[in-house]
């Protein structure tokens, strides 16, 4: 059974064929008006001659009026009859000297053209008979016997359907091999006409979208476009109708089961700029993938800088934010306060409880201080029992007020101290580091469960 394609190219080569008989009808007409308008030889009958040729004239005019509901295999019938009527003319000019044997070659032509060989060759063999019994009956005028002037005949016309036959039979292999490799490429091949219609398509739409080839070709492209992706292909529709060239844009399109899939293509215009020739891939497995890849290296990431036990970010995340706090802080020309907590006793507690309640510990901390700060502060878990909160646009007397909150707020009846250091806008992260926590030490050796303040920097 042939596919839709071949049904479509068939339909349209056996229109083409029913406007090429059309056309010879039409010229064969014309050929006789001119014959009688142009000096001619007497003696044949012209009154036979007009009739044949409006009957000729009409016919085409109808063959190409109704060219969409007249069958391929009318075509056959069509050059039939020309062939019958020219020598019918022949036979009504009263002479052989064959001023209308042009037409002999347009329909040998088009029969070496649209048809296969065998059939062509009947054609011929058609058309050399009628010659025949016309040249039986009309004497010559030019010195040659009628079979001298049938061989002729035979000789000339054959070469012309035979190098006809060849380059349609070559054309045609190439035809089929472009063909073949077009229905069997596992790409979405197409072609579309600049009113956004698809012209072509290959069996691969239909196995990766679900539609019909006619359903594909029933609608303007960009319907069924996603909504969100329609602005960009337009534009590239618009950057291709003025000479450029699409080699990976990418867009979504409706599927008949409702799926988006993304597209890759690579589309350029056709020479004669009336086409667009275009390849699409089918991508939406490797989106998946790439999604999938996306949202693993994202969960990668918050490991990496977050902290398994207590969930808070790590130090690794205090290196990439504690520069950016730093830096806004400097073009605002806000204050910058960062504390470094300490759990008091943390490892006395660890050897008396064991570890896990020491974990145990660690969370609750994390909990209840995170708990305690404003929305635009951040604590981050600085390694074993140390906790490094940060406080942007706050001055170091609200700094310490904080710093005091979440000592109070210490769960499971612990106790902690802590080393507030205020950015003086030159040092380093480092020093200021340092600074906070040599007031952590300072907090310590005043005996524990107590804030301690920086000094302003040498």
């Amino acid at each position: 059974m042939a596919s839709p394609q071949n049904r479509v190219r068939l339909a349209e080569r056996g229109s083409s064929a029913v406007r090429a008989g059309a056309a010879l009808l039409i010229a064969g007409a014309g050929l006789v008006a001119l014959s009688l308008v142009l000096p001619h030889p007497s003696g044949g009958n012209e009154v036979a001659l007009i009739t044949i040729a409006a009957g000729m004239a009409l016919a085409g005019l109808l063959c190409s009026f109704f060219v969409s509901r007249i069958p391929r295999g009318a075509v056959h019938a069509i050059l039939a009859v020309t062939v019958g009527l020219t020598g019918l003319l022949i036979y009504e000019s009263g002479i052989a000297a064959g001023q209308y044997g042009t037409i002999f070659v347009w329909s040998t032509l088009i029969a070496a053209y649209f048809f296969p060989r065998r059939i062509a060759a009947a054609h011929f063999a058609w058309l050399l008979l009628v010659y025949g019994v016309v040249l039986f009956f009309i004497p010559s005028t030019v010195g040659y016997s009628p079979l001298t002037r049938w061989l002729f005949t035979l000789v000339s016309l054959g070469v012309v359907m035979m190098l006809t036959t060849e380059i349609v039979a070559r054309r045609a292999r190439a035809d089929e091999r472009a063909r073949r490799f077009f229905e069997l490429s596992r790409d979405m091949l197409c072609t579309a006409n600049m009113d956004g219609y698809f012209v072509e398509l290959n069996d691969a739409w239909s196995r990766q979208l679900g539609y019909s080839v006619e359903e594909l070709r029933s609608v303007p492209f960009i319907e069924r476009v996603h909504s969100d992706d329609r602005e960009r292909t337009e534009a590239e529709a618009a950057a291709l109708f003025e000479g450029g060239e699409t080699t990976s844009f990418e867009n979504r399109y409706l599927a008949k089961d409702g799926t988006w899939h993304w597209l890759r293509w690579s589309s350029q215009l056709s020479p004669d700029e009336s086409l667009i020739y275009a390849r699409a891939t089918d991508v939406t497995e490797l989106k998946q993938i790439e999604g999938e890849r996306e949202e693993l290296l994202g969960k990668v990431r918050e490991m990496a800088i977050h902290d398994q036990l207590t969930g808070l970010p790590n130090r690794r995340a205090l290196e990439e934010q504690l520069p950016r706090d730093m830096a806004r802080a400097r073009r605002s020309e806000e204050p910058l306060c960062l504390a470094i907590i300490d759990i008091d006793h943390f490892k006395a507690y660890n050897d008396t409880h064991g570890h896990l309640a020491g974990d145990e510990v660690l969370r609750e901390c994390a909990i209840a201080w995170d708990g305690a700060l404003r929305g635009e502060d951040t604590i981050v878990r600085f390694g074993g029992e140390e906790f490094l909160v940060l406080l942007p646009r706050t001055s170091p007397d609200e700094a310490a007020e904080v710093v005091e909150r979440l000592r109070e707020r210490t769960p499971m009846e612990q106790t902690c101290s802590a080393g507030l250091a205020c950015w003086d806008s030159v040092e380093s992260a480092d020093d200021l580091l340092g600074r906070a926590d040599a007031a952590l030490y300072l907090a310590k050796a005043g005996g524990r469960d107590q804030l301690a303040m920086a000094g302003v920097p040498a």
